[in-house]
């Protein structure tokens, strides 16, 4: 069994975090299969919809065997994405989608970069519920990768979209992390595991470092995600 690392006390911070996430991922899941355009898109967006639903579940058994009412695990972050939608109201159906595809994409690539801050017990007792959907062959991306590729018009306006949200959502990451000493600990541990070190070539050990090294790694796999949509990043 590995040793706990001092970032292992944050886990129930990360598991509130992912699970409030997912959360909020079903419910515009939910509502885009709702007005999906046809019956296709409508079934894809029910499917993901109700995996996101069982990590959800899954994260919250993990936080109930650890003594954490779910509800509780949840409320820090109760309100979370509320200026992040705000900020991004979707004028057309695929804007809507693609939001979410982005903007779960961002979190969900938080969460897991967090999770490399804990030991291997630790953050192999998370990680399987922290899988990205995006990968599956009926995921959203797929949807949006074959609407881009039929339409040059679509995929150049959902291409400025998605610069749109990810600006938002990185934002959003950077100010949770400052928010948040727990989660903060948890990317230094994270950043320090993946070997970064600063200009001296010393570990990282400022916020900013440590703030500044999250957000590149989140930008990197947008642009990887941007990619597979087909969609300039």
């Amino acid at each position: 069994m590995s040793e706990p690392t001092p970032a292992d006390e944050h886990v129930l911070d990360l598991v509130g975090l992912a699970a409030y996430l997912r959360l909020r991922t079903f419910s515009l899941l939910a509502a885009q299969a709702a007005g999906a355009p046809d019956l296709d898109g409508a079934q894809r967006l029910a499917r993901i919809a109700g995996r996101v639903v069982r990590h959800q579940e899954d994260l919250l058994a993990l936080g109930e065997a650890r003594g954490a009412d779910a509800v509780a695990l949840m409320s820090p972050f109760d309100g979370l994405l509320d200026a992040f939608e705000q900020r991004t109201p979707a004028s057309t159906w695929w804007e809507g989608l693609l939001t979410g595809v982005v903007g779960h994409g961002v979190s969900g690539d938080l969460c897991r970069l967090l999770a490399r801050g804990l030991s291997p017990g630790g953050a192999d007792a998370v990680l399987p519920a922290l899988a990205d959907e995006e990968h599956e062959d009926d995921s959203a991306t797929t949807l949006v990768r074959s609407a881009a590729a039929a339409d040059p018009v679509l995929a150049s306006r959902l291409a400025l979209w998605g610069r749109r949200v990810v600006g938002e959502s990185l934002s959003l990451a950077q100010e949770l992390l400052g928010r948040s000493p727990a989660l903060g600990e948890l990317a230094r541990a994270a950043a320090r595991a993946a070997g970064v070190t600063d200009g001296a070539g010393a570990a990282v050990g400022s916020s900013a470092d440590v703030t500044a090294w999250v957000l590149g790694e989140l930008t990197a796999e947008h642009t990887r995600r941007m990619d597979r949509m087909g969609l300039a990043a």
